[in-house]
Order: structure tokens, then sequence, then C-alpha cells
């Protein structure tokens, strides 16, 4: 059963445009009809060091998104945050650009990205849906794969989404260029994480072995044991206990984003 059913302003958006969309499957639609059909314009043009925008002129609003981006999944959430800002914050601002660095950023970001991004992972991900498909399932790197594909949407996303929806307490802890930056736990996650801001990851952990080493697991070893005083604080008397990190190195931007749980 879902436990943590409160939701935010963004997200109560999001959920009244899927409804006013008739939609039950995000998926079910392309996102370029959706933006049109909320009296929007879609256009993809490459663009230089922003992954999409959003110019408010007028009464007219023009969602422009990166025809660089190589992946469909990052595309549709970059078009789904600019729908946030249209649906959201046209009033606020005539213009939005936004980087990667605002589309990875959820707990760091400004307050209006912040929305945004809670809108984009509420609509492309119903919480009920999202949910119902973690339901039952044993907690692991499969299940963050089965729901970005389930949803469309990249593996970021997914365990962005799982750590507030999902079905297992975890802790995820974001780092770019071997740097800790932000971290995030499930609302019934208990460890006291050990975060240092701007300090590298734990020398035991997977994320600091992936920027020192280079080091990426596939398949069956995704899922790497560690320790948990690898990650979090040890009470005096307390034996140390076995957890496991995923950690998702992206390369190409120089972040990874590692999800840290306990069996």
């Amino acid at each position: 059963m879902l436990t943590n059913n409160k939701f935010t302003k963004s997200e109560l958006v999001a959920k009244l445009v899927l409804n006013e969309c008739g939609l039950d499957d995000p998926t079910s639609m392309p996102i370029k009809s959706i933006i049109l059909g909320r009296r929007a314009f879609y256009e993809e043009v490459p663009l230089t060091s922003k992954e999409g925008e959003i110019v408010s002129v007028g009464g007219r609003s023009i969602i422009t998104i990166n025809s660089n981006i190589t992946f469909e999944s990052k595309k549709r959430f970059a078009a789904a945050h600019e729908l946030g800002h249209y649906e959201m914050h046209k009033d606020l601002s005539p213009i939005f650009a936004d980087t990667e660095y605002d589309l990875i950023n959820w707990y760091k970001a400004g307050p209006q990205e912040v929305e945004a991004n809670e809108f984009a992972a509420e609509f492309l991900m119903p919480t009920e849906i999202f949910y119902n498909e973690c339901f039952s399932k044993k907690f692991g790197p499969h299940v963050i794969t089965h729901l970005a594909e389930k949803f469309k949407v990249s593996k970021t996303a997914a365990i962005l989404k799982f750590v507030k929806r999902g079905n297992h307490p975890v802790c995820i802890v974001y780092c770019k260029d071997n740097k800790m930056k932000w971290w995030k736990t499930s609302h019934d996650f208990r460890p006291f994480l050990e975060f240092k801001y701007d300090e590298h990851p734990p020398i035991g952990s997977v994320a600091y072995e992936s920027f020192t080493k280079g080091k990426v697991y596939y398949s069956d070893e995704l899922k790497q044991q560690i320790w948990k005083s690898d990650w979090f604080k040890m009470r005096y008397d307390e034996q140390d206990s076995t957890f496991y990190e995923y950690c998702l190195f992206v390369k190409s931007y120089g972040y990874t984003i590692s999800i840290i749980w306990e069996d």
C-alpha cells in the first residue's frame, strides 16, 4: 500500500493536467502532441549549453528542446520539465532556459526548477501507477531498469522518482566530478549518512571507484555489496553490516547517482 501519499503543489498540477488531457497512461501519446494540445508550440532545434527552453510572449509560448539530445527518454523529460514551466510559471518570467544541471539537481536548484522537475516526474510517472509497478518486487537495479522502460524515462529519472515513491527504503547520493553534491533518502530510511559537501565519496563506495578507476558494472554485477560504514555513521557499539550500492555512472556529464539500500 502506498504510504507516502502527500503531494506537492506541482505534483497536483501534473495530476490535473493529465486528467484534463484524459490520459491514464502518459506514454500513450507523444509529448509533442500533449504540449500542442495545451496550446503551446513545440519544436526541436540545436541548442547550445541548454537542454530546453520556453519563451512566452503575448499570450503565446514556444517550448524548444535541444535536438542534439541523444536519448528520446531524456527529450521526454526535458519537454515535460518545460511543460511544467508553462503550466505554473509562464506568467512569472517570459523565458526559462534549462541546462543539464537544472534537470538533474532536483534538490539543489532554485524553487521554480524544483517545481518543474516535480511536475515532470509526476506527469511522466504518475505515483499510483509507479508504485503499482514496484509493488511486490524485491528491490534491485532490475527494478530501476523496468521502471525506466515502462515509463520511457531515463534511469536517472526513475531513481529520483523511486526515492520518493518507491516500495523500499533507499538513500541516493549525487556526485559530480568525484565530489558529493547532494543526497536524499526515502521517508522510511533510517541510517544517518556521512555526507560532506564537495568532498569525494567514501573510498569504499562504488561511486569513488567509478571516478578514480573508471569502473562500470553491468548486468548481474550492477548490485555491488558494500559495508554500512562505507556511507553511514555507525554507533560506537554497532557491528558493521552488509548494504548494497547501485551506481549509475554518466561519464559524458561527469556525474554518478548512487542508490544505496539494505535488503
